[in-house]
């Protein structure tokens, strides 16, 4: 029997890029998908993203580094106010939070850091990162073979699939297990400036059959980026200067803190973000 999966991650809040990857995926016959993780933070729409995959037949989600770091925010309000990145963070908090509907929080407090699947024989592991942290550059692409050995968690294991670094990639374990990377839905990334240039959105199409990994179609998607920052301005998303840079070039400015610390006191952005956690903080 032929089976076929749509393996996609770090949508990070792209409405827009999701909707035309679940269409090519409809298109290619996919009969499920699988959620790698970062649908939250970094867009304008993570609720939608939420509520589309929640329409497909998505039969695996996985707690991304951005959820997790959004659920310590939201259970702590530990933001350091004097951090121009903190503080850009926590207003991309606020904005998804004061979006989510009821019982979303419940559901990402649920999601699995790891999962196990075997399907047509064919026995995966499914990691947003390491198997013990969804975070960390040990897995980027110019890492070393150790690194990428830490993925082999069982001799039983066939295939690792793993996420975050938002670029596509197929390599092995020593002992010869197939490692799989779906790239980013919202945010593709690579290390090479030229690379950059394309900004479609990425995703993985699996097809099984028989005991076989048959096909592995590492895909590439247009959508329309003009739309989803016009989405992300008529709801009123934070940073759309740097959303759009983000989108068009692929270059975040999470950690650019000159940059962001200009930004943050032209648009009184820390004194949202305080704001924000004392409200928090109250109930």
């Amino acid at each position: 029997m032929k089976q076929k999966i749509a393996v996609l991650s770090d949508v990070h809040g792209n409405i827009t890029a999701l909707k035309a990857v679940l269409k090519d995926a409809e298109k290619n016959n996919a009969q499920e998908v699988w959620s790698m993780g970062d649908i939250a933070i970094g867009g304008s729409s993570m609720e939608e993203c939420f509520q589309l995959l929640g329409e497909v037949n998505t039969t695996q989600y996985l707690m991304g580094n951005w959820e997790t770091a959004f659920l310590s925010v939201i259970a702590t309000q530990s933001v350091d106010l004097d951090n121009p990145s903190q503080v850009y963070f926590a207003n991309l908090v606020q904005y998804d939070y004061e979006h989510l509907t009821p019982g979303r929080i419940k559901q990402v407090k649920e999601l699995p850091l790891t999962s196990r699947k075997t399907i047509e024989n064919i026995t995966f592991s499914l990691t947003h990162n390491l198997p013990t942290t969804n975070r960390g550059h040990e897995l980027f692409a110019y890492q070393t073979q150790a690194n990428f050995d830490e993925l082999n968690i069982g001799t039983d294991i066939d295939v690792a699939i793993y996420a975050h670094t938002h670029t596509p990639l197929w390599r092995y374990t020593t002992e010869g297990q197939m490692i799989l990377n779906p790239g980013s839905v919202g945010q593709p990334w690579y290390s090479r400036q030229k690379l950059m240039k394309n900004r479609d959105a990425s995703y993985m199409l699996l097809t099984l059959s028989d005991g076989n990994v048959e096909d592995v179609d590492f895909r590439r998607v247009k959508y329309d980026i003009q739309a989803e920052l016009n989405n992300a301005d008529q709801l009123g998303f934070p940073y759309p200067a740097l959303y759009k840079e983000l989108l068009t070039t692929g270059h975040a400015s999470t950690h650019d803190r000159e940059k962001l610390k200009k930004i943050n006191l032209d648009r009184n952005y820390r004194q949202k973000a305080k704001e924000f956690l004392i409200d928090l903080s109250s109930k």
